[in-house]
């Protein structure tokens, strides 16, 4: 029984994630997440307090298979430069890989109805990554940045990369890809490992 709600949950969730990106929040009611979902909007209810709460769930999902993405073989053994570049290549083919995934993270992650404690949790599930960051500064491998400041640096390339290639049909290569962590890499090591 319990596997019945996990899965008609998932089902709003995907939903949920498919109509925003077709219709937008305000074109999206539950009455039609409920109707693509197959289920009743008492069941969504169920679930969920409201839209607002649906959507900042969807968000800590999607964060969280992110960050999964991201560690798929990651090994604390290899040199930070290493490490830092299976992340980011992990985290750039995620997002190339999920577009609409993709797309819904960088539209709703500062709209006024994502709750500051959506935006917590979030930092929470990215802890991992947050850690390597700071092992990384400690080990002076990266520039001594404040944290956020080393993220939009790193994130902001994978964002524009993953745009390219999702809506102007420019291929992202392994090769390009590659490429660009080096770059990555280099605007924020310190020194060479």
């Amino acid at each position: 029984m319990v596997e019945l709600k996990q899965d008609k949950r998932t089902v709003i969730l995907e939903s949920t994630l498919l109509l925003l990106r077709e219709h937008g929040f305000h074109g999206t009611p539950i009455s039609l997440i409920a109707q693509h979902a197959g289920v009743g909007a008492g069941t969504i209810y169920r679930y969920f307090d409201n839209k607002e709460k649906l959507i900042n769930e969807l968000f800590t999902e999607i964060k969280k298979r992110v960050i999964k993405a991201m560690l798929k073989d990651y090994r604390e053994e290899g040199t930070y430069k290493e490490r830092f570049k299976h992340l980011w290549t992990n985290l750039v083919e995620y997002c190339i890989n999920h577009p609409i995934e993709f797309h819904f993270v960088e539209q709703y992650r500062y709209a006024p109805f994502m709750k500051n404690g959506t935006r917590e949790e979030t930092f929470i599930i990215l802890a991992p990554i947050m850690q390597f960051f700071i092992e990384s500064k400690r080990a002076k491998a990266m520039k001594d940045f404040p944290l956020y400041t080393l993220i939009a640096l790193l994130y902001g390339p994978i964002v524009s990369l993953a745009k390219l290639h999702i809506d102007s049909n420019q291929t992202l290569t392994k090769e390009r890809i590659e490429q660009a962590a080096e770059a990555c890499w280099d605007a924020v090591s310190l020194k060479e490992e």
